[in-house]
């Protein structure tokens, strides 16, 4: 899909890295001090910017590109 890497703010890689380790929207705002409104704020930009259609896509490019461990 030929994504930019830095595309994501480093807020988005945050959350992004949580959702992946299996974490809730709500349990993601509780880690990081922010809303559970937030959260998925963060996750539908995230899907905006990258064109992806579902988190599942996002996570497996963050994998490949490195972007997660």
């Amino acid at each position: 899909m030929g994504k930019e890497i830095d595309v994501l703010s480093k807020s988005e890689l945050r959350v992004l890295t949580l959702i992946s380790a299996g974490f809730t929207s709500e349990a993601i705002g509780l880690k990081l001090e922010i809303t559970k409104s937030t959260v998925q704020t963060h996750r539908r930009n995230m899907l905006r910017k990258t064109g992806f259609n579902n988190t599942q896509q996002l996570v497996g490019w963050a994998v490949r590109e490195g972007l997660l461990k």
